[in-house]
């Protein structure tokens, strides 16, 4: 989408949304972001297998790497899903996030929604798995490279966007882990425009 002078805006204004995806792995960060698979933003993420005691059955390395990037993907669904209505209470945030992660979705969500906006449009995601501990297995480094050119912020009450700051490619950088309710996204990040 473009402005009436032609630029790109992105998700967020420039300062404070920036700022709180920047706490959790302390990245300059340029603005909260969504994220899914090769820009289809309707397809739903398979969740991670439990065994009958609740802890979450991955019996392989393999299998681990695909529940966290599930997890990673669900995460940015269920934020653009919520962004939608700008809603903080979407059950899915949970499903996907926990702690500082969670936490700063639903505080951007929470000023998106007291500044009367609403994120719409589509973005194009390419995780990928950066990193495996060798030893517990129960956390894993993700890493991706986001467009969020698309991806647009937007006044609820007149549709118009925002503002006019270009949106674009941008690294992420997340760390997903495992807890008895299965794979979540512990902390996420992102980088400016421009970093990949």
């Amino acid at each position: 989408m473009t402005t009436p002078s032609g630029q790109h805006r992105r998700v967020g204004q420039p300062s404070y949304r920036l700022r709180l995806i920047v706490i959790p792995l302390g990245l300059c960060l340029t603005g909260l972001i969504g994220a899914c698979t090769a820009g289809d933003t309707d397809t739903e993420p398979s969740a991670a297998s439990s065994s009958p005691s609740g802890r979450p059955a991955v019996t392989s390395a393999a299998g681990g790497e695909q529940a966290a990037l599930d997890a990673y993907r669900g995460m940015w669904q269920a934020y653009a899903k919520a962004g939608l209505t700008a809603n903080p209470q979407e059950p899915d945030l949970a499903r996907y996030a926990t702690g500082p992660a969670l936490a700063l979705l639903t505080s951007g969500l929470t000023k998106l929604r007291a500044d009367g906006e609403v994120i719409k449009g589509r973005y194009q995601s390419s995780p990928h798995v950066a990193a495996t501990p060798a030893s517990a297995g129960d956390t894993i480094t993700v890493r991706d490279c986001l467009n969020t050119t698309d991806f647009l912020t937007y006044k609820a009450s007149s549709g118009a966007l925002a503002d006019d700051t270009p949106g674009g490619y941008r690294a992420v950088l997340a760390t997903v882990t495992r807890d008895d309710d299965g794979w979540k996204v512990s902390t996420v990040a992102a980088q400016a425009v421009g970093t990949c």
